[in-house]
């Protein structure tokens, strides 16, 4: 495999125009209230849709309801014991309510969680060989060749152990993993929580490049200024229901951010 080359970053004065209107949905997630096995309500009226081509960032303070969120449409709340109890979530068309996460990958859903992203003890290369969900072995080398092309320090610490890469390295190799299923629809939740600012820049534009090659992302982030730079579509949770949704232009000085609902760059 060849070294890296200088990846073509996608800038939104020259990236492709976003979804029409009718553009195909490959995430419809309607009305979504969520239970823990202890009685307590996760979320009460969520509803998110994300179309082919598209990123669309979930906003709102802590506690809006944005993790449970996205664990719930991936599948995930299964093992904390939560589950959807009213509303429903489809990924391409089929009906994904309260599936297991095994089963919304085979289908096309990539999920990059809060925490826990990497095996510590497995070298960056084994991380992206761990989920068993490789491309054919034809198409596999081309598949790695695009994730270190994205992201050329994987390739500079491909032989490294996972748990000494710094916390943007991690989270890079995290969406490296998640890419290599060629997925239709990216989740990536808190995505440059903790990290430094240096970081920002590349991870959105990694977002950028993303979509631009095909991938549909849904995106929870604090970084609000990145955010709404590289979003066509926003949502707005606050106490676990949906309070505003829109064009990323419209959230622009947004009285509901400037109020503090989140926290704005």
């Amino acid at each position: 495999m060849r070294p890296p080359t200088a990846s073509p970053i996608v800038t939104k004065t020259g990236e492709s125009p976003p979804s029409a209107p009718g553009a195909p949905v490959v995430l419809s997630a309607n009305s979504l209230r969520v239970r823990y096995r202890n009685g307590a309500l996760g979320i009460l009226d969520v509803s998110v849709e994300v179309k082919v081509g598209q990123v669309v960032a979930l906003f709102g303070p802590n506690g809006a309801g944005k993790t449970t969120t996205v664990r719930a449409i991936s599948g995930f709340l299964r093992s904390e014991g939560a589950r959807v109890i009213d509303g429903s979530v489809s990924l391409m068309g089929r009906a994904t309510t309260n599936m297991e996460p095994s089963r919304t990958a085979r289908i096309g859903l990539a999920f990059v969680p809060e925490r826990k992203k990497v095996f510590a003890s497995l070298s960056v290369r084994e991380n992206l060989e761990a989920l068993g969900q490789l491309p054919p072995r034809a198409e596999r080398a081309a598949a790695f060749q695009r994730v270190y092309d994205m992201f050329p320090i994987l390739w500079e610490r491909r032989r490294s152990q996972a748990g000494r890469l710094s916390g943007g390295q991690q989270q890079m190799l995290a969406i490296a993993r998640g890419l290599l299923t060629d997925p239709r629809l990216l989740i990536i939740d808190e995505m440059t929580l903790g990290l430094h600012h240096s970081l920002h820049e590349p991870l959105f534009d990694a977002v950028r490049e993303v979509a631009a090659q095909g991938t549909s992302v849904l995106l929870v982030d604090e970084s609000t200024g990145f955010a709404l730079d590289v979003a066509d579509h926003c949502y707005l949770l606050s106490a676990g229901r949906t309070r505003m949704s829109g064009p990323a232009e419209e959230f622009r000085g947004s009285e509901l951010l400037a109020a503090g609902y989140v926290d704005a760059e």
